[in-house]
């Protein structure tokens, strides 16, 4: 049977290593030849085959020179070669460098020994100015044809002696990896078609994200090449052609369209795909069409792409009944990028500019960037003007780069900038905006109702907290409404974990006014949702809305924390609590009781209790972040019980560190612990428990409370209202700047 054929036109060595306890070594003498049978007689050549076999491979074919182009991989510790391949410069005198007879002894896979190989011969090639590669394998080496599509190879169809193509022997090797899409090359290098694994889930390539970027630097699609044919013209709609670049894009496993200089592309809704980098050249305008006609949806997630007619929902509220049911909740947006797409990116120094209002009535309001789901992506350096909705909506998306976005001159629509929905790892950046409504804002939703109406992009149906969002060196302006704050609508989730917002790093900002939502029009629930770890430095904040100090926010910095222990019965898990785990990650957990032995004379103590264990792998804490006010008395107080050792209350300054106060205490039944003191200075502050001088056993806490003095003070002096809508008051942190204005 004839060989299988692989092309790497752009190969990418990442720089791996051997892993320890092995080295390599070259070719040098011919008693070697007999590693060199060992090696390939497991799985590679036959058993029967001798010195002939060697020769025939690597001395007799035009190309190879084993002396200079065939290496070992050597166990160490046994002195013993496992693993041999030869990089051949130039094979055939094709010009083309080519990787030929790799093995691996089989009690050594599964070590990284064949990743290793596949990429030490792309640093060697590439090394010796290689720009096109390419390879033989068989059917049956399904391990080492995962190794290399992985790194880059990608299958070639051609016609062979027997009048064969190889799309069915592709297609079996697709469908037993379980390749979602396997893009196949011509023998020409250009794209052929796109094969699809059965059962596809279990070809993962987020453990390697540099393959993307690799594949966006290979495949570089310009819209208006033949083939796609957009023009460019400010009138023409290019939507078709725009999307087959794209599509095109994605069923090579990834690659850049880019949209020409100084061209103005007008289209209806475009959809992203997985591994495509839609690059806008200086100048380059990509125009919203006022036709509903030029809107589509997509029909099918996999290759062959296929789109069916859908034209925006007119109007801006859409439903009486349900408030804010703006029409961009349920029209798709401009750039959408589908539930579970994943490395997508948005850049250039080009602009996104949505349909003029010159007759409002005939507006279609969408969202010019909205993503649902999205693992990994990056926009940047682009300007959203004339927007008449939200200008960027990422919800529940996870590992995000917003920088260096221009947002201004918003028109007939709330004008929101960016809203980050039950977001995760999430960084926006150096971003100028001049929005009509809140600039940026995190968003913590559960079962909204916008979502449920009818079939939208998005739904907030199964909650997800909002979780490491950075938000640093950005211009926050806003016509009204809010520079930066939170939107806290997830009361209602069973589980308050899930809706949690946790650790973001506001600095570096100017922002025009500060504020959060707490009222939730859609619930009579009362309260709001945990927030913990709120980190507020070195910004220049004009103006602070009450709604912000009225929302309960442990371990903040910057401002005044939470004057209370919220969730101490930790019914609702760890949230408002803070932790430092040791090395082991269950050192800080949260525990049920067990009813049967627990009885009923403690049924005060709920369902739950804090826990701090595995004293043995070294110092671990729960604690508060509280704001105390200095020369005060207070009580700290909870239930607590411990092994048979002394654990820790105590008081530490938020800020320096600095141990204000604590208390040992070692109860074998549940027992009512009580530490009074009182604090130098106002200020924030850890209030909570930790192993102490413990090295085993456990500590447990419940009914955690602080009594003490506890008032409303605020650090910014209201001075004034807003101008706008003068019910509401605003708080300054310099007073005369308002008479300045």
């Amino acid at each position: 049977m004839s060989c299988l054929k692989m092309y790497n036109d752009n190969p990418r060595p990442r720089g791996l290593t051997l892993p320890d306890g092995f080295s390599l070594c070259r070719f040098t003498d011919e008693q070697q030849i007999d590693d060199w049978l060992w090696i390939c007689r497991d799985g590679l050549i036959a058993e029967s085959c001798g010195k002939e076999k060697f020769y025939g491979e690597l001395v007799v074919l035009d190309g190879p020179d084993p002396y200079r182009d065939t290496y070992f991989i050597v166990d160490t510790a046994k002195n013993l070669k496992i693993a041999t391949f030869t990089v051949v410069p130039n094979m055939w005198s094709s010009g083309r460098g080519y990787i030929h007879m790799v093995a691996v002894r089989h009690e050594y896979r599964g070590l990284g020994l064949g990743s290793f190989i596949a990429d030490y011969c792309l640093q060697l090639l590439v090394g010796m100015g290689k720009k096109k590669l390419f390879l033989l394998t068989g059917d049956a080496r399904t391990a080492a044809l995962a190794t290399y599509i992985r790194a880059g190879f990608r299958p070639v169809n051609y016609i062979d002696e027997d009048g064969n193509d190889m799309i069915a022997r592709w297609q079996a090797i697709a469908d037993t990896l379980r390749i979602p899409d396997l893009p196949i090359m011509a023998d020409n290098g250009d794209f052929e078609t796109v094969l699809h694994g059965k059962g596809a889930v279990g070809w993962d390539h987020d453990s390697d994200p540099e393959t993307f970027r690799a594949l966006q630097e290979t495949y570089r699609l310009r819209v208006t090449e033949e083939r796609f044919g957009a023009m460019g013209d400010g009138v023409t709609n290019d939507r078709a052609a725009i999307q087959a670049a794209i599509d095109t894009a994605a069923m090579l496993g990834g690659g850049t369209v880019i949209l020409d200089c100084g061209k103005v592309f007008k289209s209806g809704n475009l959809v992203l795909r997985d591994g495509v980098h839609l690059s806008f050249e200086d100048g380059a305008e990509l125009f919203q069409s006022s036709d509903p006609d030029d809107y589509v949806k997509p029909v099918s997630s996999r290759a062959p792409y296929t789109y069916e007619p859908c034209p925006p929902l007119p109007g801006h509220n859409l439903y009486h009944d349900i408030k804010w049911s703006h029409a961009w909740y349920f029209n798709l947006p401009f750039l959408y990028a589908p539930e579970h797409t994943h490395d997508i990116r948005i850049t250039g120094h080009g602009t996104i500019r949505m349909m003029p209002d010159t007759d409002v009535d005939a507006l279609l309001k969408i969202c010019p960037i909205g993503f649902y789901r999205v693992h990994r992506f990056e926009i940047a350096d682009i300007e959203i003007t004339d927007y008449h909705s939200y200008a960027m909506m990422p919800f529940y998306c996870d590992h995000g780069l917003i920088r260096n976005l221009t947002i201004h001159n918003p028109s007939h629509g709330n004008g929101d900038g960016i809203c980050l929905m039950n977001t995760q790892h999430m960084r926006i950046t150096g971003c100028t905006m001049r929005t009509g409504d809140d600039a940026v804002y995190i968003f913590s939703s559960y079962r909204d109702p916008r979502g449920l109406v009818r079939p939208t992009w998005w739904s907030s149906e199964i909650p997800q907290p909002s979780v490491d969002i950075e938000v640093d060196h950005n211009d926050l302006c806003t016509d009204h409404c809010k520079g930066f704050g939170m939107i806290l609508w997830g009361i209602d989730c069973p589980d308050q974990s899930l809706v949690e917002v946790r650790d973001v790093y506001v600095h570096d900002n100017h922002i025009e006014t500060l504020g959060n939502w707490n009222y939730n029009p859609y619930t009579t629930r009362k309260g709001n949702p945990p927030v913990t770890g709120l980190r507020f430095e070195n910004n220049i904040i004009d103006a602070v809305e009450p709604n912000f100090f009225e929302t309960a926010v442990c371990d903040m910095t910057g401002f005044p924390s939470s004057r209370t222990v919220q969730n101490g019965g930790f019914e609702d898990g760890l949230v408002f609590w803070s932790w430092e785990k040791n090395s082991n990650p269950d050192s800080v957990s949260v525990l049920s009781y067990d009813r049967q032995r627990f009885g009923e004379e403690e049924t005060d103590l709920g369902w739950h209790h804090g826990a701090l264990t595995h004293f043995e792998n070294g110092d671990c804490a729960l604690y508060q972040g509280l704001y105390l006010y200095a020369s005060r008395p207070y009580c700290f107080w909870a239930k607590v019980k411990t092994a048979d050792n002394a654990c820790r209350m105590f008081v530490r300054d938020a800020v320096s560190g600095e141990i204000i106060c604590t208390q040992d205490f070692s109860h074998t039944a549940w027992t009512a612990e009580a530490m009074e003191f009182s604090v130098p200075r106002d200020g924030n502050y850890h209030i909570g428990f930790s192993r102490g001088d413990a090295d085993d056993g456990f500590a447990y806490m419940d009914n955690v409370t602080l009594h003490g003095y506890h008032e409303n003070a605020l650090n910014f002096v209201r001075v004034a209202c807003d101008p706008q809508r003068d019910w509401k008051p605003l708080y300054f942190n310099k007073p005369d700047l308002w008479e300045k204005e």
